[in-house]
C-alpha cells in the first residue's frame, strides 16, 4: 500500500520556480496538502484544503508554471484532477 500511495503522489520538490501564479495559487503548497491527502491524512488534508486563499479551481491552465518547472510537472493537469478529487 506504501508504495502504491508514494506512485501517486506528486514528485514536486517544492522549490516554487512555477511561480508566481498569475491567480496567486501557491502551487507547491497545493501539491503538498494534496499528497498529504493521498497519503492517508484525507481529514487534516482536507482541512488544510479548505484554508487555501486560492484553491486548485482557481487555475487558469495558462500553462506558464509548467514551462518554469524543473520537475517537468504537468501542473495543469494535477490542478484539474485535485479539484476534482478535493472540492
Amino acid at each position: 500500500r506504501y508504495c502504491e500511495q508514494m506512485d501517486s503522489m506528486i514528485k514536486c520538490s517544492g522549490c516554487g520556480k512555477c511561480l508566481p501564479c498569475p491567480v496567486k495559487i501557491r502551487i507547491p503548497e497545493v501539491f503538498r496538502v494534496y499528497n498529504q491527502y493521498l497519503g492517508g491524512k484525507e481529514e487534516e488534508a482536507e482541512k488544510a484544503y479548505g484554508e487555501l486563499a486560492y484553491p486548485a479551481s482557481e487555475c487558469l491552465r495558462c500553462g506558464r508554471c509548467e514551462k518554469l518547472c524543473p520537475q517537468h510537472i504537468g501542473i495543469s493537469a494535477m490542478m484539474l484532477e485535485i479539484q476534482e478529487e478535493m472540492e
